[in-house]
C-alpha cells in the first residue's frame, strides 16, 4: 500500500499540448493530481501560422467539466464567431457543388465550432506546469512496475506514474509502443488542400450572406467535395479582416499521392491543382478558389490516413498501467463527419475520471479499464469516417455515406452516447 502511494504521488506525464493534453492537464490540476505537459513546439502559437476550425458538439458538456466552470463561461471566445450564439440544434448545410442547389440540412445539436488556437490557449491559461521545446525521444519502465521516465531530445528526462501520449495523429508514442511500421498511419485514396484566405469587405459579406454563416459542404456530381467555413470573424465590425477557410477534396490513388509527392509538388503548384478543381464548383468555393492570388502562402495540402485502435495488430502493451494514447493518438480519423476532437474529449474525460476516482483499483486496472472501452468505441468511429470519406467522393454512394444518413450523430447507433 505505501509503494501505490508512493507512486500515485509522482506526476502524469502528458506528451503533447493540444486540445486532449491541455484538457487532461487542467482537468487534473482541478483536482490536485501532479502532472507535467510536454510540448516539441516552442510555444503555443501554431505551427507555420496554420490554424483550423474544430466542432464540439456531442462532447461539450465533459469538456466544460474537464475545463471548469471559469473557463467554459468564457467559451465562447474560443468560436470561430464569438458574436453568434450557441444554437440548440444548428444545421450542416451540404449543397450540390456544381449547381449550388441545396441537398440537405444535417442537424447538429448543441455545435460549437471553435478556432484550435484560442481554445488552446483558453485552456492553457493558468496551469502551472507546462514546459515547451521537449522532444520525446525514448520511454523506459522501471522493473518496478510502478515507474516510467520520458527522454527528451534536449538531453532531459521526466519520471513519472503515467505516460498520455496525446501527441497528434503521428504520435511519438505509438510509435514507441508499437514499433513505426504498425503505429503509421493508413493512408486513403483521397487527397485535399486546405486554403485560409480574407476578402475585401463586400466580397466577404456576399460569399457568407449565401450560405450558412459558420460552415457548409459541397457535394460534386465529378466525385470531389468542397467546404467554405468562416475560420475566424472575431472582428465583428470589420469583414475585411474576417478569415475564410475552404478546401477542395478529390479520389486520389495512394500510388498518385506517392508520384505527387516524388515529383516534389510545391505549395504553388498544389493552389493551382485546387483552383483548377474549384473552377468546376458553385459559389461560395468557385468565387474563393478564383480570389486567392497564386503565391498565397497560406494552402495546405492533406493526404488522408487513418488508424484504428481496435484491429488486433494495433494493441500495444501498456506496461503494468504506465503508457496510454488519447485523442489522434490513439485514433487518427478523417475529418468530414466532424468527430475527431469529440472522440478526443470522451477519452480524457474517461481517462480523467478514473485517475481521479481509482476506487481501490490498481493503476493497471484503471487503464485497462480506460483502454477496453475506448478501442471499440474510436475504432468504431474510425471505420464510419473512412466509409464516409470515401463515399462522399463517389456521387453514386453519396446518398448512402454516414454524414448523409446520421449527419454528425454519435456512432453508428449502436453505441450508447456519453451522458
Amino acid at each position: 500500500m505505501a509503494e501505490n502511494s508512493k507512486a500515485a504521488e509522482l506526476p502524469v506525464l502528458i506528451i503533447g499540448a493540444g486540445c486532449s493534453g491541455l484538457a487532461l492537464a487542467n482537468g487534473l490540476q482541478l483536482k490536485g493530481i501532479p502532472y507535467k505537459l510536454f510540448e516539441r513546439d516552442v510555444a503555443l502559437s501554431p505551427r507555420n501560422g496554420r490554424d483550423w476550425g474544430i466542432a464540439c458538439h456531442w462532447s461539450a458538456p465533459l469538456l466544460a467539466k474537464l475545463v471548469g466552470e471559469a473557463k467554459w463561461s468564457r467559451i465562447n471566445w474560443a468560436l470561430v464567431d464569438p458574436s453568434l450564439p450557441i444554437k440548440e440544434v444548428d444545421q450542416f448545410p451540404l449543397y450540390n457543388g456544381k449547381t449550388g442547389e441545396l441537398i440537405a440540412d444535417s442537424p447538429i445539436p448543441n455545435l460549437h465550432r471553435i478556432l484550435r488556437s484560442r481554445l488552446r490557449f483558453l485552456i492553457a491559461e493558468g496551469l502551472t506546469d507546462v514546459h515547451f521545446g521537449k522532444k520525446l525521444e525514448t520511454i523506459d519502465h522501471a522493473d518496478d512496475g510502478k515507474k516510467v521516465t520520458a527522454h527528451f531530445a534536449d538531453g532531459t528526462a521526466e519520471t513519472g506514474r503515467l505516460i498520455v501520449g496525446a501527441d497528434g495523429s503521428q504520435s511519438r508514442v505509438r510509435a514507441l509502443l508499437l514499433g513505426p511500421e504498425k503505429a503509421q498511419l493508413k493512408r486513403l485514396p483521397v487527397a485535399a488542400t486546405f486554403v485560409t484566405a480574407s476578402f475585401p469587405r463586400e466580397m466577404a459579406l456576399r460569399l457568407r450572406g449565401s450560405v450558412h454563416p459558420i460552415i457548409n459542404g459541397f457535394l460534386h456530381p465529378g466525385n470531389m467535395m468542397g467546404m467554405f467555413s468562416i475560420l475566424d470573424a472575431a472582428d465583428k465590425e470589420h469583414p475585411e479582416n474576417w478569415r475564410f477557410a475552404f478546401y477542395v477534396s478529390w479520389p486520389c490513388s495512394v500510388d498518385e499521392q506517392t508520384a505527387e509527392a516524388a515529383a516534389g509538388m510545391d505549395v504553388r503548384e498544389r493552389l493551382q491543382q485546387a483552383k483548377e478543381k474549384g473552377k468546376k464548383f458553385a459559389d461560395p468555393v468557385k468565387s474563393a478558389f478564383e480570389y486567392v492570388p497564386d503565391d498565397l502562402d497560406s494552402v495546405y495540402y492533406v493526404a488522408n490516413g487513418n488508424w484504428d485502435p481496435s484491429l488486433p495488430e494495433h494493441e500495444w502493451d501498456n506496461r503494468d498501467g504506465r503508457v496510454t494514447l488519447v485523442g489522434d493518438a490513439a485514433h487518427a480519423m478523417t475529418y468530414q463527419r466532424g468527430q475527431g476532437l469529440n472522440h478526443s474529449v470522451d477519452d480524457v474525460y474517461k481517462l480523467f475520471e478514473l485517475l481521479t476516482n481509482p476506487k481501490n483499483r490498481s493503476q493497471a486496472e484503471l487503464i485497462k479499464t480506460y483502454e477496453s472501452e475506448m478501442r471499440p468505441r474510436s475504432g468504431e468511429e474510425v471505420r464510419l469516417s473512412e466509409m464516409n470519406t470515401l463515399m462522399l467522393h463517389n456521387w453514386e454512394k453519396v446518398q448512402q455515406s454516414p454524414l448523409m444518413k446520421r449527419g454528425v450523430a454519435f456512432g453508428s447507433g449502436d453505441n450508447k452516447k456519453p451522458a
